[in-house]
């Protein structure tokens, strides 16, 4: 798990990893699966490719809401019908993490925000980077044409 943290430290508090009992690769290249009983399961990626694909997602798919996104890093989630795919990408170091979650029990931005996720990492009293946007949804004339 140490190799795990160190490598995506970036992009989860320290307060997220303190609650993971497990962290394994998942047989891919360059990606892992954490889990705890009180968080859940999440997929983590070391891919710039991914990074940038699931950063366009964010910012472009009428079903996503971006909660920060201040270049380096973006936070928000996805939602197919009532499946919510909460993200955080540090575009810098090419890292994704991602949870599945179902949005009908779940709230994805109150969950986003009691796992710590809009903080900067290392920020654990929840004080506001200065750079970091206020929740926002993309809007019609921000989308691209197609």
């Amino acid at each position: 798990m140490a190799k795990v943290k160190k490598r995506f430290g970036s992009i989860a508090p320290d307060s997220l990893w303190e609650q993971f009992d497990t962290c394994d690769s998942t047989g891919l290249d360059n990606a892992y699966e954490c889990s705890g009983p009180a968080v859940g399961q999440f997929q983590l990626f070391d891919s710039k490719s991914k990074a940038a694909s699931t950063t366009q997602v964010l910012e472009e798919l009428r079903s996503s809401t971006v909660l920060e996104d201040n270049g380096r890093y973006i936070v928000g989630w996805s939602t197919l019908g009532t499946s919510a795919v909460i993200t955080v990408v540090d575009n810098e170091e090419g890292l994704v993490m991602q949870q599945l979650v179902s949005s009908d029990i779940v709230d994805p931005e109150e969950h986003i925000k009691k796992l710590g996720l809009t903080l900067p990492p290392g920020d654990e009293k929840g004080e506001k980077a200065a750079d970091q946007a206020e929740p926002k949804e993309i809007s019609e004339e921000q989308k691209p044409a197609h």
